[in-house]
């Protein structure tokens, strides 16, 4: 009998331990393994909101003040209309102070500069009273994560590129003032200034006392950074971008400063396009307008925003060519409609 007692005693634990080993956490259901909470240790705290900075441009544009007109993409987690829960995505345009969505303090915003990201741990009480009015579908839960980066302030904003270059446009020109924006093979100059990841300027034009040009757009005569952001810019118009060393000089680098693999910023105004020089006078002359030929003795209805339009037309080129479905004998394009900030015709808004 003592015998067949040590065994059996082997037996159960050879069994335990074979039990032990085909456990695997891959496995186990969500509500097995438990909720990892975030460590929050490294948020700051605005009343009741956290909040923390997840990446902020070397260069701050801005920051947010009272006043500013704002929008800022959101990612969250939500809910769609069959009731699936899946992460989501809303541009969020408001302006800050008092009574807005976004205030001057509480609110984990303040203070961003274009192009920052935050993530924000929002309390139910808040999310109810401020954030589920503004984006929609979103889950209402004791605490909430909110991944927030600001894409423009007023009229300044953010852009990125496939590439991996991004671009704070600064002071763009609006479309009255713009004659044409720059396409291949087009002629131009830059004012600029460049500066290192340490915020050391290596070069810039107000150093050498010239514009850099003209150059060919297109050519490959200056860096892939810069052809990336010079298409389609008006005259006059002035950007920060932050080059990653591909677009710019690669592993190689440079001279004395540009080491291989550097990143380097730079912060460029279009000063020449073709034979047009960016000035004063340049700046305040308006290049769009038009004149009221026809109009109906009784306006029934007033074009609106929204609305469905459809429109006849003829244009004339540059080379007095003419086109448009008046000339061709086409039917009305469109349909299309306004918007808040226009179509991309201004002389039809």
């Amino acid at each position: 009998v003592g015998s067949m007692c040590k065994y059996v005693l082997v037996l159960l634990c050879c069994v335990a331990i074979a039990t032990g080993e085909n456990i695997n956490n891959d496995d186990m259901k969500e509500d097995e393994k438990g909720i990892i909470e975030e460590d929050l240790s490294d948020y700051l705290k605005e009343e009741g909101v956290l909040y923390k900075t997840v990446w902020k441009p070397k260069d701050c544009a801005g920051p947010i003040k009272d006043g500013d007109v704002v929008t800022m993409n959101v990612e969250y987690s939500g809910q769609k209309d069959d009731g699936t829960e899946v992460e989501m995505e809303h541009a969020l345009t408001t302006k800050i102070g008092r009574g807005q969505t976004i205030r001057s303090k509480g609110d984990g915003l303040f203070g961003m500069c274009l192009g920052e990201r935050r993530r924000l741990v929002v309390p139910q009480h808040v999310l109810r009273n401020q954030y589920k009015k503004v984006l929609p579908g979103i889950l209402d839960s004791v605490k909430t994560y909110l991944d927030v980066e600001v894409t423009k302030i007023n009229e300044m904003s953010w852009h990125k590129f496939e590439s991996g270059l991004r671009m704070a446009m600064l002071e763009p020109v609006e479309s009255e003032f713009c004659n044409r924006t720059v396409v291949y093979g087009d002629t131009l100059s830059v004012d600029y200034e460049g500066t290192l990841e340490n915020g050391k300027v290596f070069d810039s034009s107000a150093n050498r006392g010239t514009p850099f040009g003209p150059f060919v757009h297109g050519k490959r005569q200056i860096i892939d950074g810069y052809t990336e952001t010079l298409e389609g810019r008006c005259l006059g118009e002035r950007w920060r971008m932050t080059v990653p060393p591909h677009l710019a000089y690669g592993d190689d680098g440079v001279g004395d400063d540009i080491l291989g693999g550097a990143t380097l910023t730079f912060d460029v105004r279009l000063v020449q396009l073709n034979d047009n020089l960016w000035s004063d006078e340049v700046r305040d002359r308006k290049v769009l307008g038009w004149e009221e030929i026809y109009k109906p003795e009784v306006c029934e209805e007033m074009v609106g925003f929204d609305d469905e339009l459809y429109i006849h037309y003829d244009a004339t080129r540059e080379d007095k060519s003419k086109f448009g479905s008046l000339v061709d004998n086409n039917p009305p394009y469109g349909p299309f409609s306004l918007s808040d900030r226009g179509t991309f015709v201004p002389a039809l808004d």
